[in-house]
């Protein structure tokens, strides 16, 4: 008796080639971001324009990290990042375990306005938090650009992990409740182990949405020394020229760290997003 051996289909090379050709035009603008970097303010504008640096240079880079103060923009977007992070883990993590226990149409009622609200965009929202801002003393500091960035990175927060607690089985909490556990013990000890993809996922998430934070920034803090780097990056482009090489060159400092953490991070956003799915 013959045994058939199941093998995964074979994918043919059309498909294959589509899905070359879809990568390498999502990559090609990081590509022709770093090799701009590389290029002379001459070479820039150049017609017809240069896949390749004829004549590479650090010169733009060199000028970014010694006049433009960029790591002090960088470090600026961590500051803020972080604690938008760890705000959005923490709060977020809190809230949609409550909300997925709680068997209440209130609770479904404000899910759906959380969504609702997201439908409007930053720079609508900018003015009221201002004002909001302004009357309790925080303006030009981290604060007010965190809390109004954690605004809306909680919300994806509440919508994402809300679904993924539900699939904890209720058991094992009644379990843990049988042993000892308060509710508290149970969540930190039970639960959130079980979550820990999903809390990967949304925290990388919120961190790169923090860390590209624009809008508030620019309209929440006028001292040059907090702003992060997207706005340093808006300084180089002026009403009647902009310094493109050297542009480029910033911003592929300031999109590096983040390059780097979806690299290191890639299998677990992946498991996550393919977890959250097929769920």
């Amino acid at each position: 008796m013959s045994v058939r051996i199941a093998t995964a289909p074979r994918v043919g090379w059309p498909y294959t080639l589509i899905a070359i050709c879809g990568v390498a035009l999502y990559l090609f603008p990081i590509y022709w971001m770093f090799t701009s970097g590389l290029k002379t303010s001459a070479e820039i504008f150049a017609n017809p324009p240069t896949l390749i640096p004829q004549n590479p240079t650090l010169e733009a880079f060199a000028h970014v990290f010694a006049r433009e103060n960029v790591l002090r923009y960088l470090r600026n977007s961590i500051a803020i990042a972080a604690p938008v992070t760890i705000l959005t883990l923490v709060m977020g993590a809190m809230g949609a375990y409550a909300m997925s226990r709680l068997r209440n149409r209130l609770v479904d009622v404000a899910l759906v306005t959380v969504l609702m609200l997201q439908v409007f965009p930053e720079a609508l929202l900018a003015t009221p938090m201002f004002i909001i801002f302004r009357a309790l003393d925080i303006l030009n500091t981290f604060a007010a650009v965190i809390l109004a960035t954690t605004s809306k990175t909680l919300a994806f927060a509440l919508v994402v992990l809300r679904p993924m607690f539900r699939q904890v089985p209720i058991e094992l909490e009644e379990a843990s409740r049988v042993d000892g556990c308060n509710s508290w013990q149970t969540f930190w000890r039970i639960v959130l182990p079980l979550m820990r993809t999903p809390l990967i996922v949304v925290g990388t998430l919120a961190f790169v949405q923090a860390y590209g934070q624009f809008v508030y920034a620019l309209t929440l803090m006028s001292d040059q020394e907090l702003q992060p780097a997207t706005v340093g990056i808006y300084s180089f482009v002026g009403a009647e020229y902009a310094d493109w090489h050297r542009v480029m060159a910033f911003s592929s400092v300031f999109v590096a760290p983040v390059i780097i953490l979806f690299l290191i991070m890639q299998r677990k956003i992946v498991a996550g997003l393919t977890a959250g799915a097929l769920k």
